[in-house]
């Protein structure tokens, strides 16, 4: 099967829900490389910062008060 393949801004919901509907396998086209790099780097910034940031140095749900810290964050 050939991949759908995701252009940001582009994405269209018949895709999605060809994707959804009909398992098919995904790629990223790498238009889409600067935005996954610029969240990565957010997340790591908020991991090694002080404020808590839920889900991403805390637990989740009844745990969203626990903050990990940064040396325990991946």
């Amino acid at each position: 099967m050939t991949p759908e393949t995701l252009i940001p801004g582009a994405t269209t919901l018949a895709q999605l829900e060809r994707i959804y509907r009909t398992e098919a396998p995904v790629r990223l086209d790498p238009a889409a490389r600067p935005g996954v790099d610029w969240a990565a780097a957010q997340i790591a910034k908020a991991a090694a910062g002080s404020a808590a940031v839920y889900g991403v140095n805390t637990g989740f749900g009844k745990l969203s008060s626990l903050k990990i810290a940064p040396q325990d964050t991946a």
